[in-house]
């Protein structure tokens, strides 16, 4: 559903700072009309009228999108006016509604109505017919919803979501292709909820976040009726965009309440605290990109389930990707890193298993980095064909959830087509098929004990890295003290520490001048065989 609503809300915030305007009010609403036309949504108007400088549009209605996910809005009213200096004033209605709508991978339908207001909202459009700038200005955006229909039942879903003070630019410059840029700043997002689930638990949440910044870029060749759709297409014809966005403190809190597996209750209530996080992404023909990283942050949770507060903090984080997402016959590169440094736990949590204090209870951290070739057999991005195998009379009797129960017998044969089908769509290859990685860095530094290693993996011509050729190179320090740690504590038992340091022999030697270090060469040689320094393991 996340995905639809995502599609959804690039629609929406769309009507926020229009693409393509010009000079007049008239050509600013009908470049607005051609906008919404060009990605496959219709736009209605009840009526308009011209008084002066100024022209009001009323009851507009702006619909469409794919059947997994709809999308319509309702503005009351726009006025233009044109301020007489060679630029446009854009003002919205205070308040629009917006229903989401649509059908999930499982087969349930969902409605989601939506209240929108936006108070002294403001653009104002500059510039050229074939270069124009859209200035905006949105004291408060507010977002509420209070139901959720799903299969024609409706659910209370009270959520609100309200940004602050929200300003940028929109920048378009028309042409082959199109070329967008924006920047915007906002003040704060305040947001809160109390969401019920199947089983009648209910989770109650707030929270904030200060100093939000985004901006980004795309060029668009073409228009394309329905983008979720013809992502493929579009890519293939020069798509590309690039964003990035940032967020000051963030603060939260929940309260949830409901049954465990057991059928008792299950209360409790935690915190989030953090200060600050950043996102970046970047798509074209070439490639896709996804960044985020994390300041400092903490976590708590208290339950009367539990005998004592569940909580830890992280001093960063970070992840980086990057894939191809074009089927072509040679390698493209990809590379993956991630990264958690100053990671600790409560107190209570470690006396749990370690009352003595014997272990250290010095910060964790992990660090990876892994780049490589990869093949890519499909396109990503393209659409699979129409399934039409399930017979027509069993569509009827069948269930999301299996046979209908006043289903005839023979539909048991329909739900063990579907559940092969479900197979078979679990066995799919993912497309991608890894034939070189490099281990440029994996580095683990958790309870006093630390390792590094690197090395290099290939496919043997026509093989995959199930069966790799290559080298990796580790060492280890403090190693044997956690051991003897660990089996003092009774957390591995007496009778296994043999069998621990038999296998620490096999697959680490000692290093030569210290007491606590080791090191393991594994070699994999063609033929599947694989050597820990120099013997033979496989």
């Amino acid at each position: 559903m996340f995905r639809r609503l995502t599609s959804s809300a690039l629609a929406l915030t769309a009507m926020t700072a229009p693409a393509l305007a010009d000079v007049t009010p008239e050509q600013v609403w009908q470049s607005w009309i051609d906008y919404y036309e060009s990605v496959g949504y219709s736009v209605a108007e009840g009526s308009r009228d011209k008084a002066g400088s100024t022209l009001t549009v009323h009851d507009v209605l702006i619909a469409g999108g794919a059947d997994t996910g709809r999308m319509s809005m309702k503005l009351p009213q726009v006025v233009l006016t044109d301020d007489g200096n060679g630029k446009v004033s854009t003002v919205f209605a205070e308040e629009l509604s917006v229903n989401l709508e649509g059908e999930e991978p499982e087969g349930s339908n969902y409605a989601i109505p939506m209240t929108v207001r936006i108070p002294g909202n403001r653009i104002t459009t500059s510039g050229a017919p074939e270069d124009m700038t859209h200035e905006f200005d949105y004291p408060t955006i507010d977002l509420t919803t209070t139901t959720i229909t799903t299969e024609g039942t409706q659910t209370p879903l009270p959520m609100n979501f309200a940004l602050t003070n929200s300003t940028g630019t929109f920048h378009v410059v028309s042409g082959t292709p199109n070329k967008y840029d924006y920047a915007m700043n906002t003040e704060a997002l305040t947001f809160n909820g109390d969401v019920t689930d199947d089983q009648d638990g209910k989770v109650k949440f707030a929270g904030s976040l200060d100093g939000l910044k985004s901006q980004g870029s795309m060029s668009a060749p073409g228009d394309f009726t329905n983008m979720e759709e013809e992502m493929d297409a579009a890519l293939k014809a020069g798509l590309a965009m690039d964003g990035n966005f940032e967020a000051g403190a963030v603060n939260a809190t929940f309260d949830y309440s409901g049954m465990d597996e057991n059928g008792q209750p299950s209360t409790g209530t935690g915190t989030y605290q953090g200060k600050g996080f950043d996102a970046a992404f970047s798509l074209s023909q070439d490639g896709m990109g996804y960044r985020v990283g994390s300041k400092a942050m903490d976590f708590s949770l208290t339950s009367p389930q539990i005998p004592f507060p569940v909580s830890y903090a992280i001093e960063s984080g970070s992840m980086d990707l990057k894939l191809p997402v074009s089927q072509r016959e040679e390698a493209q590169p990809f590379s993956f890193a991630y990264a958690l440094t100053g990671v600790t736990m409560a107190e209570d949590i470690w006396k749990m298993f370690d009352p003595q204090a014997s272990l250290p209870r010095t910060p964790a951290s992990l660090e990876l980095d892994l780049s490589g070739l990869m093949k890519v057999t499909r396109d990503l991005f393209a659409m699979p064909e129409a399934d039409e195998t399930v017979p027509a009379d069993d569509t009827d009797s069948a269930t999301a959830e299996g046979v209908a129960p006043d289903a005839p017998a023979d539909d048991a044969q329909a739900e063990a087509e579907t559940d092969a089908m479900d197979d078979e769509v679990a066995a799919e290859p993912s497309g991608f098929e890894p034939v070189e990685m490099r281990i440029n860095k994996f580095a683990l530094d958790l309870l006093g004990a630390k390792a590094n290693a690197t090395g290099e993996l290939k496919a043997t011509d026509g093989g995959s890295l199930e069966a790799p050729i290559g080298q990796i190179h580790a060492e280890y320090e403090g190693v044997n003290t956690l051991v003897d740690t660990l089996g003092s504590i009774g957390l591995i038992p007496q009778d296994q520490m043999m069998g621990v340091r038999m296998m620490l022999a096999m697959f680490a030697k000692p290093v030569e001048g210290s007491t606590d270090k080791m090191a393991t060469d594994l070699e994999f040689k063609e033929g599947g065989a694989i050597f820990a320094n120099g013997q033979q393991i496989k």
